[in-house]
């Protein structure tokens, strides 16, 4: 796990300056030790790989096996870009995401603050049943119901009494965790392969016709949405507050998506070694737990419960990630609306503040009144159409932001960055089209 006190003799953290300036900026990076600072995009790892990307991975694997691949390497790529001007365009100009977003357009924040709340409505119920799944599985003699409500209020209480130090150390944690339990699942996929050459030849890329559904799918489904936006907020916590921190931040943000990649990649690998070529599938986060039987014939049923373990984590770590991102996106996105200046953003959005606070407990309570009351069909599509349109919104955002005159031209977009946020922008466009037509279409 990542160490991430501070460094002896490192300066206090300074207070926050003017509007003009950034809102909490930081002393210049120490020349050695960087790797120790490293935490946010671990913070974003645990948060945003969650069971959806193992199911996307998994029904991939289950289909093509490890041919995809490549779209799962263009979708870390993308969403590598996305992070990393997020992080560069609050260094670059002291604001946080929201409140440039705004300076984009004034209605931004008031559309961040109903997917929000659409999301916190649904977010925490979903998880916390899906981790509930995950334990149940593994002890039959556990209600699904009950125990899904102790871990949503659970993850609400870590949110809601911890500090930044204590969420990344929880956080760095759970990335670690699950991304060894996945790894060694690997491993002895690999290991115990009735036909190595067979599985490993699965690798040789191919794009499936007719299919292409399938690709967009893999593409967008690595990584988060929320958390991206939430990165900001993450930096400004670290106090990487200028562009000294720059090189720091690039460097933790490919961390996150090299450690994402990899999880992807190993749970790709056991996907393909028991599903490909079989005729099974995984059509959902039921179907994904109940991979465990089949896992622990081949494995043992020590790697049933390693299985199972880690699906748990998956599902945890997200979930309090996901409650932090999204209270820092309300609580941000209230002070903007209210015009409240960066010099007095501290009281404002911090994990002490009372729209922080008031958010978390809007998440716990939802979460257990949604648990049991089921989740509406019309909620949920909402949920869906709603969090499609995040990604093209914050792309686009991105090109015109960062590509302004008056910011500084070591944060400046380069060619490079205009390419892939513009490619993110058609992507994540295309891909909300067709969720906006499924959600539709399912209505």
């Amino acid at each position: 796990m990542v160490d991430v006190t501070a460094t002896p003799g490192s300066p206090p953290r300074p207070s926050a300056t003017d509007a003009a300036g950034p809102t909490r900026p930081g002393p210049a990076a120490p020349r050695r030790g960087r790797l120790a600072l490293l935490g946010p995009g671990l913070v974003l790892a645990a948060a945003s790989v969650g069971a959806g990307d193992m199911v996307t991975s998994l029904a991939g694997a289950a289909g093509y096996g490890m041919a995809l691949m490549w779209a799962i390497v263009i979708g870390v790529v993308l969403k590598y870009a996305l992070t990393e001007a997020v992080g560069r365009l609050y260094m670059a100009t002291g604001q946080t995401v929201i409140m440039s977003l705004k300076s984009a357009a004034r209605w931004l924040p008031l559309a961040f603050i109903l997917f929000v709340l659409v999301i916190g409505l649904l977010y925490g119920a979903a998880l916390s049943s899906v981790a509930s799944l995950a334990l149940s599985t593994l002890f039959p003699v556990l209600p699904v119901r009950p125990v899904a409500v102790v871990i949503a209020l659970a993850a609400a209480a870590i949110v809601y009494v911890g500090r930044y130090a204590l969420f990344e150390r929880v956080m760095s944690f759970f990335m670690l965790a699950k991304f060894l339990g996945m790894a060694v699942l690997a491993v002895a996929t690999l290991a115990t392969a009735d036909d190595l050459p067979g599985l490993l030849g699965t690798l040789r890329p191919r794009l499936p016709e007719g299919d292409i559904v399938t690709v967009l799918a893999l593409i967008g489904g690595v990584g988060g949405t929320a958390g991206i936006a939430s990165y900001s907020y993450w930096v400004r916590e670290k106090g990487w507050a200028d562009r000294s921190r720059l090189r720091l931040m690039r460097a933790d943000s490919a961390v996150s998506y090299g450690i994402t990649f990899l999880f992807v990649l190993c749970t790709t690998v056991v996907g393909t070694g028991l599903l490909y070529g079989t005729g099974g599938s995984i059509t959902g986060n039921e179907g994904l737990a109940a991979l465990a039987d089949p896992l622990g014939a081949d494995l043992g049923s020590v790697a049933r419960v390693l299985f199972l373990g880690t699906f748990f984590l998956v599902t945890l770590s997200a979930l309090v990630g996901g409650f932090n991102g999204l209270c820092y996106l309300l609580a941000d996105s209230l002070r903007a609306l209210r015009g409240i200046p960066d010099a007095e953003a501290e009281r404002h959005i911090a994990q002490h503040s009372l729209p922080f606070r008031l958010f978390v407990l809007y998440c716990a309570v939802t979460s257990v009144a949604v648990i049991f009351l089921g989740r509406p069909v019309s909620l949920v599509l909402t949920y869906a159409a709603v969090g499609s349109l995040i990604l093209p919104l914050l792309s686009g955002a991105l090109l015109v932001l960062l590509n302004r005159r008056g910011v500084d031209p070591a944060c400046r977009n380069g060619i490079t960055s205009n390419v892939l946020l513009g490619g993110s922008f058609v992507l994540f466009g295309v891909l909300a089209v067709v969720q906006l037509k499924d959600s539709l279409g399912g209505a």
